[in-house]
């Protein structure tokens, strides 16, 4: 018991941070991008908590938690890497501050590959993980449900921007401006100091 209090206060204190800087970022609702008097994202830790106590309500078993939670994560790691496939397709232009060689793309699309496997084997088939069910599997998937939906409420009500699932060619950044080696021009204020 005391080592699983100490596993769930460590992934709600992550948990809350990732929420933090979610919302910071324009990925979730504004106000869990919030910081209280402490510094601390209470919040989204309040936020998370919530969540957590939800599920293991819900599921009545914490092991059950671990097929939602990895169900979630494998889904963002999936997407991460499928959006970087896609980009590189569409883009290969694109200004990118970290540039791969071209077998990295290669190893990219294997892995997507990969992961879109597992991921449909596990929610084909729950019980291969031995701590799960069909249940587990679309709680798992109502959560992330509910963070698009976050998401949505963020781009469209709060900000007010238009949802874009493309980048057109009109809407390419311009590459940052690079200064000389050792000039100053581009350096923060009081960086030089």
């Amino acid at each position: 018991m005391a080592a699983f209090v100490i596993a769930m206060m460590t992934a709600t204190a992550d948990g809350g941070r990732s929420l933090y800087g979610i919302a910071r970022s324009g990925g979730t609702i504004s106000q869990l991008g919030v910081l209280n008097r402490y510094s601390v994202p209470g919040r989204a830790l309040t936020a998370d908590m919530v969540i957590n106590i939800l599920v293991l309500i819900v599921l009545g078993e914490p092991i059950a938690i671990l097929l939602a939670s990895n169900l979630g994560y494998l889904a963002a790691v999936t997407l991460a890497v499928g959006a970087f496939v896609l980009l590189r397709r569409d883009k290969p232009d694109l200004h990118r501050p970290i540039k791969l060689a071209e077998p990295w793309i290669w190893i990219a699309y294997g892995l997507f590959v990969v992961n879109v496997f597992a991921i449909v084997i596990g929610v084909i088939s729950p019980q291969l993980t031995g701590y799960g069910g069909p249940f587990e599997t679309a709680v798992g998937i109502g959560i992330l449900l509910l963070a698009c939906v976050l998401w949505y409420i963020r781009q469209h009500f709060q900000d007010k921007s238009k949802i874009q699932w493309r980048i057109r060619d009109d809407d390419d950044p311009p590459a940052p401006k690079t200064a000389p080696l050792g000039s100053s021009e581009l350096a923060p204020e009081g960086a030089n100091e």
